[in-house]
């Protein structure tokens, strides 16, 4: 199944793509993170190839899923992938300048099921995943905005 999803985002596209690589900033904006984790060597200028260990609270209990940076471009590419049980899941953020105050974001999931049954979840569940991902977004848009905001007022 193949997610796309655009935006934009009103705030310079430094401070939106922090919010896309920066763990602490993703639990302001990711439902049910608790938090990442490197598992090898993080490169700051080049993290491609990085892995790392997310937990996830799902229906009350923490689950604990393996992935990896497989794309990275300062401030206008990143892309992931997460290893789940059923499922093998490729997310990529690409941002564009708009203006210097604003950025467009597009997403792309990619979720490849590995088995029968979560084949046919995945036809089953496509549009509450479509809109899990839209609420998602929605929350990283404002994520964003708000602390552009509150950084001008300061």
């Amino acid at each position: 199944m193949l997610i796309t999803f655009q935006m934009d985002i009103q705030a310079p596209i430094e401070k939106a793509f922090s919010y896309l690589e920066d763990p602490e900033k993703q639990m302001k904006w990711i439902q049910g993170l608790e938090g990442t984790e490197n598992i090898t060597t993080f490169n700051p200028a080049n993290p491609v190839g990085t892995k790392f260990k997310q937990r996830l609270r799902e229906r009350g209990r923490v689950q604990e899923y393996e992935g990896q940076v497989i794309a990275y471009k300062k401030n206008s590419l990143l892309g992931i992938q997460l290893h789940l049980p059923a499922f093998l899941i490729e997310v990529k953020y690409q941002l564009e300048v708009l203006t210097d105050k604003s950025c467009r974001l597009f997403l792309t999931e990619k979720i490849e099921a590995k088995t029968l049954f979560s084949k046919i979840m995945n036809f089953l569940l496509r549009g509450i995943i479509k809109r899990t991902i839209k609420k998602q977004m929605i929350l990283l848009k404002q994520s964003v905005e708000g602390a552009t905001v509150l950084e001008s007022a300061e």
